[in-house]
């Protein structure tokens, strides 16, 4: 696929559509998984302001889970279940309303990391990415990571209008991904974080500071102090212990004093008879 037909696509093509047999074939697969229980998935999904991130976010928690796992105990057929989830992925985000290229973007974005990651971790000793990579099935192309910073410089052109997309990427590189830096140099590396902190400016210029969280709703008690418990010690259980053992001998005191009164009180008036 053309470098051009991933940022401004004329329109849909057959290559880059899902089929109706393809998405029976995808449904039905997944409905079989649910049984099967796939133990890689995080198949939750949030409710932010990028609703393209929101979709990505169980294959992006998968590579997040997967980074401590070796081959050995990686879940069989793991390339097609991925596979399937990018598919629907692609679904989410043309039933949001997004272009064509916008999607083709996203995809080629999502399948290089994928990429990265299964091959940086050893995935592929005992998967189908020692045959093929997402890349390859969804692409046609061996490696993306150059070509992802190609494409960022295009999008970032249009910080509006590819918003979404822009911090779609940011947060991939948030996660560790790196494309053609992984294996740079120094100086190289210096050179991905001038990117990552210009790529931060903008979407920051777009988004603006995030609103401080509410940490007090009533007013009367905003700005009061507040310590945690300290841990109890022998010590405190014996000064405890004193104090409760002052009371009841101040109470005895006190009641038999009481008591001495009123029989001094009945002997007064004995003798004054």
């Amino acid at each position: 696929m053309s470098e051009q037909s991933i940022l401004f696509p004329a329109g849909n093509n057959s290559q880059d559509a899902i089929s109706p047999a393809e998405k029976k074939d995808s449904a039905l697969h997944e409905l079989s998984e649910e049984h099967s229980g796939r133990q890689y998935r995080l198949p939750l999904r949030g409710n932010s302001l990028n609703p393209m991130v929101d979709a990505a976010t169980p294959l992006l928690g998968m590579v997040m889970r997967m980074e401590g796992m070796n081959s050995q105990t990686m879940p069989e057929h793991l390339f097609a279940q991925v596979v399937t989830d990018v598919q629907a992925v692609e679904q989410l985000l043309q039933e949001q309303g997004y272009e064509p290229g916008v999607i083709v973007s996203c995809r080629y974005v999502l399948c290089t990391f994928i990429d990265e990651a299964a091959l940086g971790n050893g995935w592929s000793n005992k998967n189908e990415w020692i045959k093929q990579s997402l890349l390859v099935h969804f692409h046609n192309e061996a490696w993306g990571g150059e070509k992802v910073f190609i494409l960022l410089e295009r999008l970032i052109r249009e910080p509006k209008r590819y918003q979404d997309l822009l911090e779609f990427v940011y947060l991939c590189f948030s996660l560790g991904f790196r494309g053609r830096y992984k294996v740079a140099a120094i100086h190289d590396q210096g050179e991905f974080e001038q990117i990552y902190r210009r790529l931060h400016h903008v979407l920051h210029t777009l988004r603006g500071d995030a609103p401080s969280p509410l940490l007090h709703q009533d007013k009367k008690t905003q700005g009061g102090r507040y310590q945690l418990m300290r841990r109890l010690t022998i010590k405190h259980v014996l000064i405890g212990g004193i104090a409760v053992l002052a009371l009841f001998y101040l109470f005895y005191m006190l009641r038999l004093d009481s008591q001495t009164q009123d029989i001094l009180h009945q002997l007064n008036r004995l003798l004054a008879r």
